[in-house]
């Protein structure tokens, strides 16, 4: 209570001591407007000049509606329109930002990282601040723009209009960074947008050097815009280029009562509703109406200068040497040349002057398979020919072929399948505008560009010979690229990152430009070779950046000591379809036209003979000039080849423990998205996946796209140069926000360019991954893993990422089951190298074979019986999702029945077999029996030595014995009567003469 006295005390007095405010002292303004549109224009002292007065009356204002236009201001006292004297300018019911030394009031910048920690380099090693990368990446004020370069961060620009009508917004921007998505949206004031088709816009990229121009429609009340760079390039390594806005123009926001000054370096006439830019080597101050030249002699400046800068002493950074094209005499000289534009001066006693020409000496040769074709520029040969760059081209003799390729050793000028560029966002940014500079032996990125200059080179090859594919699970190399490289980077500060070198490649279906390799610092000459793998059209870049980071959003120094340079010394390709030919090759099948003869795809030529043999069964050969067996190359496990030229799924499968399985039900195309993610502001993503499985209708044609390409086409919805094309691939989706608003997908990438194995054998390593990814598994699972690699590096995979799809046999899964990602990394990775996908459906279960089924039997109604035939737990019924039914034939005696039957017939068996043996037995013993009768005497029985006759009497006495017609079972009745001579009288018959018969 005390203190609210005591200001109030000093108040008073202050107060007191303010003199009495006079007619000047007071100033118009207008109050708040009422429901009906209407204001009051009142008198309004001075803050803290003075105090009481008598002010005028309040009398009624304009139409809350109204303003005046483009180069007029609203005149308080008269509360009629005037135009804006020179030095200044207006919009009239508008504002224009263009000036950048700082954020603008009324500007607000935020900066968010996603949360990647999981997707991207963990478990690299490498550890980054992206709160601190993000604050450096965000908007910055730079001058004649205000930039901003992508991170894996969102950026935002945001501004809050409070338009009284309705009215427009636009801006000029510069945007060309395929790792990055530039969006522009208006909402209302609860942060919603307001659902119109055109509060919304994804501005294309923009061409290096040019700014493109976006003009949106607003409506009246608050109106908050917000300009965002979302990078969404995760881990891969960036080629950084900024994001520029450099002017924005909002109408509506009501009137205003005076003009604005123009800024320094800038100038305007009477009723202007915009400043013009002082040229080169004038300058101005800030309300100027016109600009004051710099002393030619001693001072310079840029465009747009706030002020002349003195003229430092030349020195040798202040010229470079070139080589003038040859001559028709065969004869080029070295020459030296100063930069553009020239900033020091000569007449002073320190300065330097740069050497004079060089005398003419002979050209240096063309590079090889070049010649020289009007005297001075040196092109390809022409098909069929060959040469070594020295002296005209020779046609390759017979039964031989050129043998294509690129051989860059010589730099007098840039080869003709070769394009440079330097592009900067400063009017004299790049010292040379042609960007690299050819020197002789080698080509430089040239000296005195600006910090924020990146100069690129290109060189365009139509293809390569041969085909595509995989031996030993990886991709067969069809080229090789090899260059020789120095860079030297002399800045070293804590703000900024030294110069970078980027090789990049660009295919058409990897959609945009991937960094390769890149190099930061200083590196001493040295190669490095690249394998290619694709044999479609190709296009390789160099891009030289000097600064990164921090240095990028100050205002260069044209004076500026820092000497960063790249220098290319040469390059090499081989393999190529187009180029030159500096030697032929023999041709063992004679040549055609400017090839040799191939074999069919799918043959080899053999060894001894020169004939074409075609490759063993499952083998895949990738040119039609394989010399020997070795050419042909076998598949991979569980792959099959397509007529010798690839290898591929064909959906069947067996594995080690001869159990088949088909997964024909996998074929197509198929889909699973990510978690869900969230930046820090709630902004929600998610990566999504595109992935075929087996067939060869889907190989390598699974799409991913970036349709932000959209606003580029109004007839296709991807631009060719954003799709990717593989087995599997990624792409991150932002979902929309409003029914109206459209989702985006951007960023896409490859991750498995072609499929290495297909195996059922789950190792120990396999298995101890899926445990710790959280698969929910156990060794008796039946497992079939489809592999795929992409050779495409990143900065954490140096030696490119591998996706394993897991199909899991579940045969309690209906339909094709479910697709699930690692519940401990639920994107699908926990390194960033290798994916991991687990597919559980009853598809993935093998093929149930006849032994392997249940079989239950049904009742015997009315002679039929139902069979049923159920498979084990994991096997999958053939041709049906039920269990096998079928119908027979039956009887009604139960199988009780049957074996009593068969036992009964076999004991019958048995005794009749007894019987027969003991008849056969007993008549045997009986003819032996009336032998001993019939020899006896007197009824006595022989004597124990002799058998009751004489062996020589034998045949002469008896012929035969003949019994009485007694049936077998009456002797075997008989044998049991009680008799006392046991013995039955027999009739023997006399032996008759052989005369007689």
């Amino acid at each position: 209570m005390l203190l609210f006295v005591l200001v109030s005390f000093l108040v008073t007095v202050k107060g007191d001591q303010l003199p009495t405010c006079q007619p000047s002292n007071f100033h118009y303004e207008y109050t708040e407007c009422d429901s009906e549109g209407s204001r009051w224009r009142v008198s309004v002292p001075k803050p803290n000049v003075c105090v009481g007065g008598n002010p005028n009356p309040p009398v009624r204002g304009k139409d809350c509606k109204f303003t005046c236009t483009a180069g007029t201001f609203l005149d308080m006292e008269s509360q009629d329109c005037k135009s804006c004297p020179a030095g200044t300018y207006s919009l009239g019911g508008g504002v224009r930002f263009d000036e950048w030394t700082q954020i603008p009031k009324g500007f607000e910048v935020k900066s968010e990282s996603f949360s990647t920690e999981n997707l991207f380099g963990k478990g690299s090693g490498e550890k980054e601040d992206n709160s601190t990368t993000c604050t450096l990446a965000g908007w910055k004020p730079r001058f004649f723009s205000v930039a901003a370069y992508s991170k894996d961060c969102i950026s935002s620009l945001i501004y809050t209009a409070n338009l009284v009508r309705a009215g427009r917004v636009k801006f000029e921007y510069q945007y060309e960074d395929d790792n990055s998505v530039f969006h522009f949206v208006v909402q209302n004031d609860q942060c919603m947008s307001y659902g119109d088709k055109g509060s919304s816009h994804w501005p294309s990229s923009t061409k290096a050097n040019e700014w493109g121009s976006v003009t949106v429609n607003l409506k009246s009340g608050v109106n908050i815009l917000k300009w965002k760079l979302i990078g969404i390039g995760g881990s891969k390594v960036k080629f950084e280029k900024l994001a520029r806005i450099r002017l924005i123009e909002i109408e509506g926001v009501g009137y205003t009562s005076e003009c604005n000054k123009c800024p320094a370096g800038t100038y305007s006439l009477a009723g202007n509703s915009s400043c013009i830019s002082c040229p080169e080597n004038t300058f101005s101050v800030k309300g100027s109406t016109k600009c004051t030249s710099c002393n030619s002699k001693t001072e310079y400046s840029v465009a747009s200068s706030a002020k002349c800068t003195k003229k430092p002493a030349c020195q040798e950074k202040d010229y470079f040497q070139y080589s003038t094209p040859c001559d028709d005499k065969q004869q080029t000289r070295k020459m030296y040349k100063w930069k553009e534009p020239k900033i020091c001066r000569e007449d002073v006693k320190e300065a330097k002057t740069f050497p004079a020409s060089g005398q003419p000496e002979a050209c240096p040769p063309c590079n090889p398979g070049m010649w020289r074709t009007n005297g001075s520029h040196c092109d390809f040969c022409p098909p069929s020919y060959y040469g070594d760059g020295s002296k005209a081209c020779e046609k390759c003799p017979i039964n031989t072929a050129p043998l294509y390729g690129i051989q860059f050793r010589w730099w007098n000028e840039l080869p003709p399948n070769m394009k440079s560029i330097c592009a900067s966002s400063e009017d004299h940014g790049c010292s040379t505008k042609g960007g690299w500079l050819p020197s002789g032996d080698h080509i430089h990125s040239g000296l005195g560009h600006s910090d924020d200059a990146y100069l690129m080179m290109t060189m365009k090859i139509s293809g390569f010979h041969g085909s595509e594919g995989v031996v030993d699970g990886k991709a067969v190399k069809v080229g090789e690229i090899d260059f020789v490289f120095e860079l030297t980077c002399d800045k070293e500060s804590d703000t900024s990152e030294p110069c970078q070198l980027f090789f990049m490649e660009q295919t058409e279906d990897r959609g945009g430009t991937s960094v390769v390799q890149s190099w930061k610092g200083s590196h001493s000459k040295q190669s490095y070779r690249y394998a290619i793998t694709r044999t479609g059209p190709v296009t390789f870049s160099w891009a030289f950046q000097k600064t990164t980071h921090g240095d990028m959003f100050s205002h260069s120094d044209p004076t500026n000591d820092i000497d960063d340079m790249a220098k290319i010394y040469s390059i090499d390709v081989n393999n190529t379809l187009d180029g030159g030919a500096s030697r032929c090759e023999p041709c063992p099948r004679g040549s055609e036209g400017n090839e040799c003869v191939p074999c069919e795809f799918g043959k080899y030529i053999e060894t001894n003979t020169t004939q074409c043999q075609e490759c063993p069964h499952n083998t895949v050969i990738h040119t039609t000039h394989g010399h020997g067996i070795e050419s042909c190359k076998a598949c991979g496990e569980g792959l099959t080849a397509i007529k010798h030229k690839a290898c591929f799924s064909n959906c069947l499968y067996s594995d080690h423990m001869g159990r088949k399985f088909d997964f024909a039900k996998f074929r197509g195309f198929h889909e699973v998205s990510g978690a869900t993610l969230f930046t820090g502001s709630g902004t929600q993503y998610f990566h999504h996946f595109n992935f075929s499985l087996c067939g060869e209708e889907t190989m390598g044609q699974t799409l991913c796209a970036n349709n932000v390409s959209l606003a580029k086409s109004k007839h296709h919805l991807f631009d060719e140069d954003e799709r990717v094309k593989s087995q599997v691939c990624r792409m991150i989706v932002i979902p929309p926000k409003g029914p109206r608003d459209k989702g985006i997908s951007a960023q896409p990438v490859s991750l498995g360019d072609y499929l290495i194995e297909v195996t059922g054998n789950t190792s120990q390593d396999l298995f101890k991954m899926m445990k710790d990814e959280g698969f929910d598994q156990t060794s008796s699972d039946i497992f079939t893993h489809f592999i795929f690699k992409t050779d495409s590096t990143t900065k954490a995979c140096q030696i490119g990422r591998k996706v394993i799809i897991t199909l899991h046999c579940d045969i309690s899964e209906k339909g094709n089951g479910t697709i699930e990602l690692p519940s401990k990394c639920p994107d699908g990775t926990c390194d960033g190298c290798i994916f991991h996908m687990m597919w559980h459906s009853r598809h993935a279960c093998p093929r149930c074979e006849r032994a392997d089924y249940e079989v239950v039997k049904g009742e015997c109604i009315n002679g039929k019986q139902k069979v049923h035939y159920y498979p084990p737990k994991h096997c999958m019924i053939e041709g049906g999702e039920e269990p096998l039914l079928r119908v027979v034939k039956c009887s009604t005696m139960t199988i009780e029945m049957y074996i009593a039957i068969g036992l009964a017939a076999f004991v019958a068996v048995i005794l009749v077999t007894i019987l027969l043996y003991c008849w056969n037995r007993n008549r045997s013993l009986e003819y032996k029996y009336m032998k001993l009768v019939s020899g006896s005497k007197d009824g006595e029985l022989p004597a124990a030595e002799t058998c009751g006759y004489d062996e020589e009497d034998e045949d002469e006495q008896f012929d035969t014995v003949e019994f009485k017609n007694k049936s077998f079972f009456q002797k075997f009745k008989g044998i049991g009567k009680k008799d006392d001579n046991p013995f039955e009288s027999i009739q023997l018959t006399d032996k008759k003469a052989m005369s007689t018969l």
